[in-house]
């Protein structure tokens, strides 16, 4: 006969190793705190070590528990695609949740999504778009999230990744550009687009150039795909990340105006998160390093 440890006992672990809490593993696993702590004694008491360093708001592993801990890992991986594989056709159909900002979802994910779907063809995805990001915690339904401007505040519950840093581009029509006046600085004269709720404004750009905005009032959008439309249509340039603007590029239809000492902006824009759970960690791989790859693809321009 195996000596196991009971089933339980390796799940409270995981949990609570994982979201360094008793706390927040009771809340995952639907369990008392109280029970997740006698939970892990007995698996300690089983082991004949300890295997946390309890503080007291949270709870860490020692050495003898992060050898544990990675040792476990891949095995209950192994035990759920086991699951996975024998349940076979009778298993339900996988879908993901993805919640984003409507700017993303039509200029930079929504063209892209026959890419990730041809490569995992049994994966449907659930698209939601919204300006304000959702609370994961209370929006059950949603598997993750890409946030734009900022990410969430530090929470053990969530993964937190960013998107690469994104190029933030003074673009403008060109007809636009070509109706200055021979030498005269386009930032001067031409007039400037707003992107209210980007975190980016021209007075990073200026200040990143050594200068002072220029004052005035501007037209400006709360939609960051609104702005890029209105210098499509020669309202005046927009700052924008470059992937809202790929395919206005691509077509000529916006080109990219010289910054006076050359220097680019770049900042982290787009954050995916998700809950910090063994099931959701899981349902979110593919997408999550498909994803990466395509941000970490995006040319300079």
């Amino acid at each position: 006969m195996r000596a196991i440890p009971n089933f339980a006992w390796l799940r409270a672990f995981e949990s609570a190793a994982r979201l360094e809490s008793f706390s927040l593993a009771a809340d995952e696993l639907h369990l008392t705190p109280s029970a997740i702590s006698h939970q892990v004694k007995s698996l300690e008491t089983h082991l004949g070590r300890s295997l946390f360093v309890r503080h007291n708001r949270r709870v860490s592993l020692n050495s003898q528990g992060q050898e544990f801990y990675r040792e476990l890992t891949p095995l209950l991986d192994k035990l759920a695609r086991l699951c996975e594989d024998t349940q076979g056709e009778n298993a339900s159909t996988h879908a993901l949740t993805v919640h984003c900002t409507p700017s993303l979802a039509v200029k930079w994910l929504g063209p892209r999504l026959h890419a990730f779907m041809r490569e995992h063809p049994g994966l449907a995805i659930h698209l939601r778009t919204d300006a304000t990001p959702p609370d994961l915690h209370q929006s059950t339904d949603i598997d993750c999230v890409i946030s734009y401007g900022h990410a969430p505040s530090h929470d053990p519950r969530l993964v937190v990744e960013s998107l690469h840093p994104e190029p933030l581009l003074p673009l403008c029509s060109p007809k636009l550009y070509a109706s200055l006046a021979l030498h005269q600085p386009w930032y001067l004269h031409l007039p400037l687009i707003d992107s209210t709720i980007s975190p980016v404004s021209w007075a990073d750009w200026f200040g990143s150039n050594g200068m002072a905005a220029s004052p005035g009032p501007r037209l400006s959008f709360d939609r960051g795909a609104m702005a890029v439309a209105a210098a499509v249509d020669q309202l005046g340039v927009c700052l924008e990340t470059q992937r809202f603007a790929e395919r206005e590029l691509d077509n000529r239809e916006l080109i990219v105006l010289p910054a006076p000492n050359g220097r680019s902006l770049q900042r982290e824009m787009h954050f995916l998160y998700y809950r910090n759970h063994r099931d959701t960690l899981k349902r979110v791989e593919h997408l999550r390093e498909w994803l990466l790859r395509e941000a970490s693809l995006t040319p300079m321009r």
